[in-house]
């Protein structure tokens, strides 16, 4: 066997991101990433925490990087389509990842969000369409890394306006509080009570940091606890919505079919398990 063949190939794999995430449910357990991780969205969203329970809302055009050894787990998504993978970093043979802007200055543990413009995403892409490609084709990797450089070369550039995590502490307790279902899920009111605040000051800050209103997260919050039970439980629609505090079965019927696009029943029958 020639050299070259007993080289051990670095891990390497990428996949493509569709509407049927959206179907997946939430959250997933933390998990300490083997190798570099990546998110690259064009359209929905997702919201990620680290170890140490920063959130990060992941948004279209944007990209989100996990360092090789970083813990993370998703908690909410929505109509998340795009790309996801990883690779070791010796798959990309170079320092990029110790030497320049992308990780230099950040923990191990750091997760790192990098947003662009529509000009940017359109053309990281066009990139990772083509990996995607070259990886099916199962030709020779060098292409491949030749390309996944580029985009690593090209964010690196764009790190100075990175996004950071969610540090306003009302906020990561709030949506920590409402996509946990242990916890129960409580009124505009009621959340603003518990942080001693009132309704108005509490919307205006998780609006400020996410761009959506205490209202938008308790409905999110709703659909995916109602998922959960449509696939983990054997509950009647009308006992989904009553365990969610909705006594009004239609209407719980409608939010749903309006927020995941088909009714309850016909979601239980296209995702639960046999």
């Amino acid at each position: 066997m020639s050299g070259g063949a007993a080289m051990r190939e670095e891990p390497f794999s990428i996949r493509r991101l569709d509407e049927r995430c959206y179907w997946m449910c939430c959250p997933t357990p933390m998990i300490r990433s083997v190798v570099n991780s990546f998110v690259f969205l064009t359209k929905g969203e997702m919201l990620v925490e680290n170890a140490e329970g920063d959130k990060f809302i992941v948004k279209q055009n944007s990209i989100l990087l996990v360092p090789q050894g970083g813990a993370f787990s998703v908690k909410y998504y929505k109509e998340a389509v795009g790309y996801m993978g990883g690779f070791h970093s010796g798959f990309v043979n170079c320092d990029l990842f110790r030497t320049e802007s992308l990780f230099a200055s950040n923990p191990i543990q750091a997760l790192i969000q990098v947003p662009m413009d529509e000009d940017t995403a359109n053309l990281v892409d066009a990139m990772f369409a083509r990996m995607m490609n070259e990886t099916r084709l199962n030709v020779p990797r060098n292409m491949i890394k030749a390309i996944l450089v580029a985009i690593l070369s090209l964010l690196s550039g764009e790190v100075n306006v990175s996004q950071e995590p969610l540090k306003d502490n009302i906020s990561n307790a709030f949506l920590e509080l409402i996509f946990d279902e242990s916890k129960p899920l409580l009124s505009v009111k009621e959340y603003a009570d518990h942080f001693s605040v009132t309704p108005n000051h509490l919307n205006k800050m998780i609006k400020g940091h996410t761009s959506k209103p205490v209202s938008h997260w308790i409905e999110e919050s709703i659909i995916m606890r109602a998922k959960l039970l449509l696939l983990e439980t054997n509950k009647t629609v009308a006992e989904v919505a009553e365990a969610l505090n909705i006594m009004d079965q239609s209407y719980f019927s409608r939010k749903f079919k309006k927020m995941v696009g088909v009714s309850p029943l016909n979601y239980r029958s296209m995702n639960k398990k046999s």
